[in-house]
């Protein structure tokens, strides 16, 4: 259907249920992804999200604006999220962590001028990660939608105002030039009067800051620590008073307060951001962060440090009860060395021991066959010569409504002993739950090694050369259950492919991701040339060549392939000039990490 001349009386909806379904799980996924980050950086916000009506939809075609032609506009906001800040000052934080965190297609913004004030429009267009684009069918972008979210930035005063505005307003003027659907004709005086609330709005979020900005001044010169604090950053900060040893300190060191006093809010919230364990922001963490990263000063480290390094997990618990839903998170069978049987078991056992030994504190520490159970809990191992069998539940101790359910079989095959492993993650949203190997699983490859197609896989990161022969042994081998990746080296080494070892890729690094979980070689004379026979030069030379699990016949990453490679979601902080090395690596990782899904 070319929707540039869309048939406005046809029985055929835009979205069917399915697709509607589909894009709502991609929207809630996002919509998590940036909560969990706003969240994280402590700032203070609420937030709404929906998927374009029919009617919206419906509307925005009757335009002709939008088409399907090849160059012709789609609609970029099936998806919107609109973010509410408190205060005005976090807009341009909330601007850098969104480009941060996605791919951004383009900025619209309201330009200030010094003599109109008008309605401050920041809106973002993103691209949709390829993550998620999977779940989506494909019969969606044959229609003219763009593989694109929204996500509109207002302060919490503009919201009350733009939403009256959206809904009496700019619903009534779009595209309409007469009077009967036009709310506003005739009304010009009256519509000047409604902009003119916006300079009142602006002032109230201009003068909200600068009445914090004094209570801070204040707060200050009183030496009330904890109320600067809070007055300054205006971030989610408890209302937990100062370890009193912290607060004689910076009484009797002003010097000390000045170094802390110029740190800004948005240097506190790139740390709050970097952080691996994101703990209530009290005070005492809030003057902890700032000393590790910036000031270091060392009695504060000594005072603080040891409590501060333990992760407190305060998870969101919901009174909702939703069906558990299990999804396989990963999926592994391979070999490994006879020799090394009891030390793999030992490994697990002691994994296992680890996660439980609070629910059941009579598991003894020596590895031994078991069998435990509670509610949301259970554990039974058998283990004896020749056979060890494990079936781990457990409720998740960081996420609410997330059950974690592990079992691992390991069998004597001769020479080798066979492992199936299997990690399921039982949630109330299957959508949002992506690739999880169990710890143990790399512990065992490090200290036992694997066995795969007959080839024994020890820990290294230095990818060896391979020859046709025993490559096309390894992709045929009945006994492959793994991934193999081939690295190819160009004819002609580009300038900037010399720090790779004259490869496009840093094949060491690669080698070291992909450990225990693929097999990486490098492409040796006599294999690139009978694949180049086979397949052409051009897909082959400097390039790379991927085999799933279940395949016998290559993917090929041309170097051009490899040379538009860009990251999706999370900006990485690298040199711009080899951002496709790495986030080809990156994707290349994600691929195999899907193998292990299926």
């Amino acid at each position: 259907m070319d929707y540039s001349i869309y048939d406005y009386n046809s029985d055929e909806k835009l979205l069917q249920e399915q697709e509607i379904e589909e894009i709502n799980n991609v929207k809630m996924s996002l919509l998590n992804t940036l909560v969990t980050k706003l969240n994280n950086a402590g700032i203070y916000f609420n937030s709404t999200s929906r998927i374009k009506s029919e009617s919206s939809l419906l509307h925005k075609l009757e335009t002709g604006k939008y088409s399907m032609q090849e160059g012709g506009r789609k609609i970029q906001d099936i998806i919107g999220i609109r973010i509410n800040l408190f205060y005005l000052e976090d807009m341009d934080i909330c601007e850098k962590i969104l480009e941060e965190t996605f791919l951004l297609d383009n900025w619209s913004k309201t330009k200030n001028e010094e003599n109109k004030f008008e309605a401050q429009k920041c809106n973002g267009v993103f691209r949709i990660p390829s993550k998620y684009l999977r779940n989506i069918p494909a019969s969606v972008w044959n229609k003219p939608f763009d593989q694109t979210f929204e996500v509109q930035l207002r302060t919490v005063l503009f919201e009350g105002w733009h939403e009256i505005e959206h809904e009496m307003r700019y619903k009534y003027k779009l595209g309409s030039d007469s009077k009967e659907t036009d709310l506003w004709t005739g009304h010009e005086d009256l519509s000047r009067v409604m902009n003119s609330i916006i300079a009142n709005l602006e002032l109230c979020d201009w003068s909200i800051m600068q009445i914090f900005n004094s209570i801070h001044d204040s707060q200050y010169k009183e030496k009330n620590w904890e109320n600067a604090i809070r007055s300054k950053y205006r971030l989610r900060i408890t209302q937990d008073p100062l370890k009193p040893e912290l607060r004689e300190y910076l009484d009797n060191n002003p010097d000390i307060v000045a170094q802390f006093h110029t740190v800004s809010k948005r240097e506190l919230v790139e740390i709050l951001l970097n952080k691996k364990y994101h703990k209530e922001l009290t005070p005492d963490r809030v003057i902890y962060l700032i000393n590790k990263e910036i000031v270091h000063n060392e009695y504060i480290s000594r005072l603080l440090d040891k409590e501060q390094f333990v992760p407190a997990v305060r998870p969101e618990v919901k009174t909702e009860i939703k069906p558990m839903v299990p999804n396989v998170v990963y999926s592994h069978r391979v070999g490994i060395p006879a020799a090394g049987y009891d030390k793999a078991c030992e490994i697990i056992y002691k994994w296992v021991r680890e996660h439980i030994s609070m629910v059941f504190p009579q598991m003894p520490e020596e590895l031994t066959s078991v069998d435990y159970s509670t509610i949301g809990y259970k554990v039974y191992i058998t283990y004896e010569a020749g056979e060890f069998h494990m079936d781990f539940q457990h409720i998740s101790n960081s996420e609410a409504g997330v059950i974690w359910h592990v079992t691992v079989d390991m069998v004597s095959a001769g020479d080798i002993y066979d492992v199936n492993v299997e990690n399921i993650c039982e949630t109330i949203n299957v959508k949002e739950r992506r690739y999880s190997r169990p710890k143990f699983m790399k512990d065992m490859f490090n200290q036992v090694g694997f066995v795969d197609a007959g080839i024994v896989m020890e820990e290294g990161s230095s990818p060896e050369e391979i020859s046709y022969d025993k490559l096309n042994a390894i992709v045929e081998s009945p006994d492959r259950y793994m991934p193999i990746i081939v690295i190819v080296k160009p004819d002609e080494i580009p300038d900037w492919a010399i720090d790779c070892d004259g490869y496009i890729l840093r094949t060491d690094m690669l080698k070291k991701t992909l450990n225990g979980l693929c097999h990486v070689y490098l492409c040796s004379g006599d294999c690139k040339k009978r694949y180049e026979e086979e397949y052409g030069k051009e897909s082959v030379d400097g390039g790379v060549m991927m085999w799933e699990k279940n395949s016998n016949y290559p993917i090929f990453y041309s170097m051009d392939i490899i040379n538009q490679s860009f990251f999706e979601e999370v900006n990485h902080s690298i040199n711009e000039n080899v951002e496709y090395e790495k986030s080809f690596r990156y994707s290349l990782r994600e691929q195999v990490h899907d193998e292990y899904l299926k």
